[in-house]
């Protein structure tokens, strides 16, 4: 699970509990510049492409870590359950192409990054 707060003019994303043990991130921080949009999307969740270094894969169960395609930048993910999760898209700039994490409440950190960028 993943607790999203804003600071100034960035996202934070603060990995808790055994998240944090399995994707082996605490904390990412991601300027609201590059971030492009955030949306809910179940079925991107449910499991990433690409050779997964380093993090967890329990098929079916979980996902965590960085995952890379040979066709991007990698991707950031902690995920349990697709239906809580968030898609963030970054710009051609940033470290990750995509950052999937599952919150507590999709809906309400859904909103509070849309406006966020919006008065960006």
């Amino acid at each position: 699970m993943v607790k999203i707060t804003l600071d100034n003019d960035a996202l934070v994303l603060d990995v808790q509990g055994m998240h944090k043990f399995w994707s082996l991130k605490s904390t990412l921080r991601i300027p609201l510049a590059d971030i492009v949009s955030v949306r809910r999307d179940p079925e991107r969740a449910r499991g990433p492409h690409g050779l997964r270094f380093p993090g967890t894969h329990l098929p079916g169960v979980y996902f965590a870590g960085t995952a890379y395609q040979s066709d991007r930048r990698p991707d950031f993910w902690t995920v349990h359950d697709p239906d809580k999760a968030l898609v963030i898209q970054c710009t051609d700039t940033a470290a990750y192409d995509e950052i999937i994490v599952e919150v507590e409440h999709p809906d309400h950190d859904l909103t509070l990054i849309t406006r966020a960028l919006a008065s960006r």
